[in-house]
Parts: structure tokens; C-alpha cells; sequence
């Protein structure tokens, strides 16, 4: 009997492990409670006065593209470089010297190609009695004519330069360029002590204003809107510009925005040559502006809804409905017309704001 009674026990007990055993185990396995759940209802938000734009932040190259204007035609070592990058040089100025002999530059489209002496004619020595006219040695008539007169004028030059007064221009003593004055630039290769032998592009003109463009690869095509302002920053300020045209480099997989001015004016107005490098380009930081900065109340995105006509419309916290106008957007955010600033609306449910 004693006995039949302790198995009873152990199997009572056996049964009731199993059966706490199954109750742990269900108990974990269920999912957690969402401790909000109970709480989630209507998410609202207050209409403020607000801002939305967009920018996007490339580099603006400034170059100036310098425009070869004179041809050397003297021959020998260079001696001086009488000139600074982008000095503003006029007719009669010593720009170098060769073998010790200045190279004088005067205006005319003909370039240096010859000597000239009695009897000589032409329109080069046109332009040369006119630089002479110009310096004050020639006060006859610029009839392209090497007369008597041409050459006392010559020799008087000569004189003022200090080289012999022979009464003949050599070839080389000239460098032509179109106009004067203007700011100017010899060649890389015009430095003391390089050898010269004549033919060689020296002398070059420094345009108005430097170009400016801004490099994007093909693919940001869409990214930038060609009426697009643009802000380039420099130490002193910043330049307001805008884009003029898009150029394609297919080979080289690059699209680039050549800007000017907002007054369709050079970007850098008249301060160009204080900041940008005569002789390598210069990176300015610029800012293109995709979407203008636009105020007035402003809402989530993703409060706005739109009715069967098309018509967008926000949802007030009573659950009635105003049409609103969509001003502009940008990162999620909208300014409006329809409803004021303090207007509470209500959002889509987990677009809280």
C-alpha cells in the first residue's frame, strides 16, 4: 500500500514539471507587447512659417584664356623681360630685350616681317610712322612712305632707346599687335637667357574677363537646372552669377557650365585680376541654387494629399479638409498657400513630426 501511494506521488509530480515546463515555454515564446500600441492614435503637426530651397556645391574654374596677339622676329638670347604678367602696356613700350636691343611694340594688324629703311612702303610702314607720331618724333603725313622725314624720326627714336641711330627699324625691333593699349603677356619661353630665333608667338593679350565654368560628369546633367543662380565665394565676398550655356566633352565624359555675371557681365566685375591666376587656373567655391529659397507656412510632404480632380489638400485635426496651392518643396517639406502658421493638420499614421 505504502508503496502503491509514493508512485502516485512521483507521477504527480512528473505531470506537473511537464506542465510548468509547457507554460515557461509559451510564455517566451510570445512576442513582447507593444507598450504604445494602446497609446497610437492621430499624429498631428503645427503649420509654422518656414524656408525650403536647395543648393548644390561644385567648384568653379577661372581661367583666362590669353589670346596670342605678336610674333617675335628678332633672333638671339633674351636678355630682359621688360613687362609683368598682365601689365597694361601702351604703343612704344620696351616689352624685352634681345642681344641687349629692346623690342618695342606698336599697334597694326601687319606683323614685323621686314626691315624698313629709305624707300621702303607699305602698311606696315604706316603703322610705324604712327607709333612715331604717337611718341612725338614724326610730324608729317602717315602715308605708308619711308621718307626723309620717316627717317630723322627713326633716328631720334633710336636715340631715345639707346641703341645706335642708324636711320633703319630692324625686323626684330618691332612686335605688332593689334591694339594699345592693353594688358599684355610674353610667352613662357620669353625669360632671360632663353635663345630666340625668331617666329615664335610672344607676345599675348589678356582678355576683359577670365572665363569661368563649372565641370560636372554627363550623368549630373539633370541635376542642375540651366536658369539656375549661381553664388561663387572668394575670400572678400561672393560674385552672383548665373549660367549662360552647357558644352559637352563626350570624349572626356564631362559637361561644363560656362557662367557670366547676373548682369550677363563678367563674373568677377573689376577686381578679375586681384583674384584670379594669370597663368593656371583658379578653383572658387560655387554654389548652384536648384531650388529658390521660398517662404511662407510650411508642411510635411507627406501631409499633403490630393482628391480625384488632382487637387492637393491637407487634413485639419477635426478631420475636415482644405484645398492648399503647392508653392515649392524641397527635403521633405513644403511651402503652401490655403491654410496660415498655427493651423494644426493631421499626418499619415508613423509620419510624425
Amino acid at each position: 500500500m505504502g508503496r502503491s501511494v509514493s508512485v502516485m506521488v512521483v507521477v504527480a509530480l512528473v505531470a506537473a514539471a511537464a506542465l510548468a515546463g509547457w507554460w515557461a515555454a509559451t510564455v517566451a515564446l510570445e512576442p513582447p507587447a507593444d507598450p504604445l500600441a494602446e497609446e497610437a492614435g492621430p499624429v498631428t503637426y503645427v503649420v509654422e512659417e518656414g524656408t525650403v530651397g536647395r543648393s548644390l556645391t561644385f567648384t568653379a574654374v577661372a581661367t583666362w584664356e590669353l589670346v596670342p596677339v605678336g610674333r617675335n622676329s628678332a633672333s638671339g638670347v633674351v636678355t630682359s623681360v621688360e613687362i609683368g604678367p598682365g601689365d597694361l602696356v601702351e604703343a612704344g613700350q620696351v616689352l624685352y630685350t634681345v642681344n641687349l636691343r629692346p623690342v618695342v611694340v606698336a599697334e597694326g594688324d601687319v606683323p614685323s616681317f621686314r626691315p624698313l629703311a629709305r624707300r621702303s612702303g607699305g602698311p606696315d610702314v604706316a603703322q610705324l610712322q604712327r607709333l612715331l607720331t604717337d611718341l612725338g618724333f614724326y610730324h608729317d603725313d602717315v602715308d605708308g612712305s619711308f621718307g626723309r622725314s620717316t627717317r630723322t624720326a627713326v633716328k631720334a627714336w633710336q636715340r631715345s632707346l639707346g641703341v645706335d641711330d642708324t636711320g633703319i627699324v630692324e625686323a626684330g625691333d618691332l612686335v605688332f599687335v593689334p591694339r594699345l593699349p592693353a594688358r599684355l603677356v610674353v610667352g613662357e619661353g620669353v625669360t632671360p637667357g632663353a635663345r630666340l630665333g625668331g617666329g615664335e608667338e610672344t607676345v599675348f593679350l589678356v582678355p576683359d574677363d577670365p572665363s569661368f565654368r563649372i565641370p560636372l560628369a554627363v550623368e549630373q546633367r539633370a541635376l542642375v537646372p540651366l536658369s539656375a543662380d549661381v553664388y561663387v565665394t572668394y575670400a572678400d565676398g561672393v560674385w552672383e552669377a548665373r549660367i549662360e550655356r552647357a558644352t559637352e566633352t563626350p570624349e572626356f565624359g564631362q559637361l561644363d557650365l560656362i557662367l557670366a555675371g547676373r548682369d550677363g557681365g563678367p563674373v568677377c566685375g573689376l577686381v578679375c585680376a586681384d583674384w584670379v591666376d594669370l597663368s593656371k587656373p583658379t578653383d572658387f567655391r560655387a554654389e548652384i541654387v536648384v531650388i529658390p529659397e521660398t517662404s511662407g507656412p510650411v508642411v510635411p510632404v507627406a501631409g499633403i494629399s490630393t482628391d480625384p480632380g488632382n487637387q492637393p489638400y491637407v487634413t485639419l485635426a477635426d478631420g475636415s479638409t482644405v484645398p492648399v496651392k503647392l508653392v515649392e518643396s524641397a527635403n521633405g517639406l513644403a511651402v503652401v498657400e490655403g491654410i496660415e502658421a498655427g493651423t494644426t493638420i493631421l499626418l499619415p499614421a508613423g509620419d510624425g513630426g
